[in-house]
C-alpha cells in the first residue's frame, strides 16, 4: 500500500512561543506523542493533558495546541495512506487523547523512522511503511486508560524527571530534605520513590552530579581546588578532596594536571 509521508520529528523540543494554530487542520493524518503536559483544543474546548498523551488527528481536524508550561517535547509523523484499509486491525481512537504507559514505547521506531525519512539517497518507502505500522501497533499495545491513578503516576514521573534535570544543572543547591519537601513527602518516602524511578538514591545522585560538576570545573576553569570545593557545596576542602579521590581514584590536583583543557 502506498503511503505519503510529509514530515516527522523525534523528541523534538519546541520553543515556548510556539503555539500550533491550524483551524482548518491538515491534509494528512498526524500522529503525535507528547512527552510534556499540553493544552489541546478538541471540539471547541481546551483539554489539559498529562505526560505521554497521544492523539491521531484525521485530515481536516483543527490542530490547536501548545505546551502547558511553555515549550513542549513531542514525536510526530504526518502521513497519508492511499486507503483506509491501512488502519485495519488498529484499534486506536481518532481525534481523541489517549495515553501510553512509558515515554520509551515507540522510541526505537521513531528514531529509525526519522533517520530513514531524512535519507534522500535510497528508496525507503517500504521500510517506512513497515515502521509506521509497527508504531501504531505498539501504541495500541501500550495504550492505557487515563484513570486518576494513571494520571497521578504520569504526573509524578514527569515531576521527578524535571527535578532530576534541575539537580544535574545545579547540584550544589540541593539536598535530600529539599528534594523531599518539593514533593511534600517525608525523606524516607521520597528516597524510595526516587530510587524506584532512577535506580539510584537521591543522595548518591546528588554526589554523582557534584562529582561531574567538579570534573567540569577542573577541566575548563582556573579556579583553585578550594574554590571548586566551595562551588560544589563542601564546607571543608579536605572533605572535597577525599570524596573526589574516592570517586575518581586520584586527587583533584592530579586530575587537573592530567586532563585540563
Amino acid at each position: 500500500m502506498e503511503i505519503l509521508f510529509t514530515g516527522a520529528g523525534f523528541r523534538r523540543e519546541e520553543t515556548e512561543d510556539l503555539k500550533i494554530n491550524m483551524p482548518e487542520g491538515s491534509k494528512e493524518y498526524i500522529v503525535v506523542h507528547f512527552y510534556t503536559p499540553m493544552i489541546i483544543e478538541l471540539q471547541g474546548r481546551n483539554v489539559e493533558t498529562k505526560p505521554n498523551a497521544c492523539i491521531i488527528f484525521k485530515p481536516g481536524t483543527p490542530l490547536i495546541y501548545h505546551g502547558k508550561n511553555g515549550g513542549f517535547v513531542n514525536d510526530f509523523i504526518r502521513f497519508l495512506p492511499e486507503s483506509q484499509s491501512f488502519f485495519d486491525g488498529i484499534e486506536l481512537p481518532f481525534d481523541e487523547i489517549f495515553y501510553i504507559n512509558s515515554d520509551d514505547v515507540i522510541k526505537p521506531e521513531m528514531n529509525d523512522f526519522v533517520y530513514l525519512n531524512s535519507d534522500r539517497w535510497f528508496d525507503n518507502k517500504k521500510a517506512l511503511e513497515e515502521i509506521m505500522r509497527r508504531i501504531l501497533e505498539k501504541l495500541q499495545e501500550n495504550q492505557i486508560h487515563p484513570t486518576a491513578k494513571n494520571q497521578r503516576e504520569n504526573e509524578m514521573k514527569y515531576r521527578l524527571k524535571k527535578l532530576r534535570e534541575d539537580i544535574e544543572k545545579n547540584p550544589q543547591n540541593w539536598n535530600v530534605d529539599l528534594m523531599a519537601d518539593s514533593f511534600s513527602l517525608t525523606r524516607s518516602h521520597f528516597s524510595v520513590l526516587y530510587k524506584n524511578n532512577f535506580g539510584i538514591s537521591p543522595k548518591e545522585d546528588i554526589h554523582a552530579f557534584l562529582n561531574k560538576k567538579a570534573i567540569h570545573l577542573l577541566e575548563t576553569t582556573d579556579l583553585t581546588i578550594k574554590e571548586i570545593s566551595i562551588a560544589c557545596n563542601y564546607n571543608e576542602c579536605e572533605n572535597f578532596i577525599r570524596a573526589f579521590k574516592k570517586n575518581n581514584g586520584i586527587s583533584p590536583l592530579q586530575y587537573r594536571k592530567n586532563n585540563q583543557k
